[in-house]
């Protein structure tokens, strides 16, 4: 059973306070999945509230067939497609500074330097990538969602899937071997980054 049953049932009611809940499970993952699409603090942000308006908006077309988790994933990637189509980016801005990001609760002030800096080479190689690589890429080693999970999201079949995220990961890997060398984020011969737990 989906843990967010009741939740939808409440949000198709027009209840407040079912949004505001939606917001403080959900709210995070969105922003987090907008920032690393959209590459910009102040967009991620505009773009979670626009998010979860369209959520309120639109609860009665959810039909239960995916998880509501997998479904609010779907309206996020195809607003910031949207987006990044509307305003018509050849290439994401450069993500911000951990300080415009949220906290990373295994990170800290103790950090390991060469943490962050695989973090900073990750993020400028997303950044190069196309939306649509980047997104089954993000959605794929940052949140962790499965294949099926995946091509519900994106409304492509399975396959579409496997043959973007493979040419989205050997894309990652040649930027980063044209970008610093032997400073690469992952170990000669992967074609999967070692750095993906990003916040």
């Amino acid at each position: 059973m989906d843990p967010d049953r009741a939740l939808v049932e409440g949000l198709c009611r027009g209840e407040r306070e079912a949004l505001r809940e939606a917001y403080e499970r959900h709210g995070a993952r969105v922003y987090r999945l907008s920032l690393r699409l959209l590459g910009h603090g102040p967009d991620a942000e505009d773009l979670t509230q626009e998010v979860f308006l369209k959520l309120f908006e639109r609860a009665r077309a959810f039909d239960g067939r995916a998880r509501f988790s997998t479904w609010i994933h779907r309206l996020t990637v195809n607003a910031c497609l949207h987006r990044i189509e509307k305003e018509r980016l050849r290439r994401a801005r450069p993500l911000p500074e951990a300080d415009d990001a949220p906290a990373d609760p295994a990170g800290g002030p103790g950090e390991p330097l060469e943490r962050g800096e695989e973090r900073d080479l990750l993020a400028t190689l997303l950044a190069r990538l196309g939306p649509e690589q980047r997104a089954v890429l993000v959605l794929r080693e940052i949140e962790e969602l499965s294949y099926q999970e995946i091509a519900l999201a994106l409304s492509i079949p399975v396959g579409t899937v496997m043959s973007r995220l493979s040419r989205a990961r050997e894309r990652l890997v040649r930027l980063a071997r044209a970008a610093g060398g032997d400073r690469r984020p992952g170990e000669a011969g992967e074609t999967r980054p070692r750095a993906w737990s990003m916040p």
